[in-house]
């Protein structure tokens, strides 16, 4: 009897993720699906599949709809604001979980209670700050700059807590033939930390590729610089009906993120279990 109950609710269980996965995964085909249609096509069947298979709407949307500058800008922003991220909270969580540094935890505490404040709520003292500081006009730095303060929080603390799982000894043991602290956190504990570190890579990625709301705001008084989220606003104003460009668009967009999932999927889920269990 509860052989039979265990082996139902894993089909129960199978049934709800194959549930999921489509959900998830049904946008996207629909989307792919739309790009190869003309409006004629579309409007006749939208669940149809299209009638044959171009690259004319995605040629569109690169020429016309200028997504090919608006990828240039994400890649710069998403690269220059990861590696910013990425070498800073390495350094800060190395520093609070392993150097005693007083009040290390209070300090992360901290960052827990600014991590859980919502976004919304620091926009305004974000933009006149930045106002302030003369970045509104600047090319790229009004976006990255402040996500670079909104994703530190969060990557530090996860970067603090994967290092109290590496033994004392490694650290120890470094000091003791006299490696430097921060020899011993590059040639010894970073190497140890890379599906961590790749974990973080995709969360901040998804983040800064996606992110829309203080991209609006950054952009509002320039046309220099203008990201993929916003690239796709104007796009779709601009082609407002031309559902199969901007079908070409949005794949264009979120293509990357699945590609980058894909490659990285085995490092992603390490990381996730890296801290779960000691020793």
């Amino acid at each position: 009897m509860n052989t039979k109950k265990f082996s139902l609710s894993i089909w129960i269980m199978r049934v709800f993720l194959i549930a999921m996965s489509v959900v998830s995964i049904f946008p996207l085909i629909f989307a792919i699906m739309t790009s190869f249609k003309n409006n004629k096509e579309f409007y006749a069947n939208i669940w149809a599949l299209p009638e044959k298979i171009g690259i004319e709407n995605y040629v569109k949307a690169i020429t016309e709809g200028k997504i090919g500058e608006y990828v240039i800008n994400s890649v710069i922003i998403s690269a220059i604001t990861l590696t910013m991220v990425l070498v800073i909270a390495i350094m800060a969580s190395y520093a609070l979980s392993r150097m005693r540094i007083p009040g290390a935890e209070i300090i992360l505490v901290l960052l827990i209670l600014i991590q859980i404040l919502p976004t919304e709520s620091i926009v305004i003292p974000e933009y006149i700050i930045v106002s302030r500081l003369g970045l509104l006009r600047t090319k790229y730095w009004a976006m990255i700059i402040p996500y670079v303060g909104w994703m530190l929080p969060g990557t530090i603390i996860i970067l603090a807590n994967f290092f109290k799982t590496i033994p004392v000894e490694l650290v120890e043991a470094a000091r003791i033939d006299g490696a430097s602290e921060w020899m011993t956190m590059i040639k010894i504990i970073v190497p140890l930390m890379k599906s961590c570190i790749l974990t973080c890579l995709v969360f901040n990625f998804c983040f800064v590729w996606g992110e829309l709301m203080w991209a609006q705001i950054a952009t509002l008084v320039k046309e220099e610089g203008v990201p993929l989220t916003i690239g796709l606003l104007n796009f779709k104003g601009l082609y407002s009906t031309d559902w199969g460009a901007t079908a070409a668009a949005i794949c264009i967009i979120t293509l990357p993120l699945y590609v980058l999932f894909l490659f990285t999927q085995k490092y992603f889920i390490e990381g996730l279990t890296a801290g779960s269990v000691k020793g």
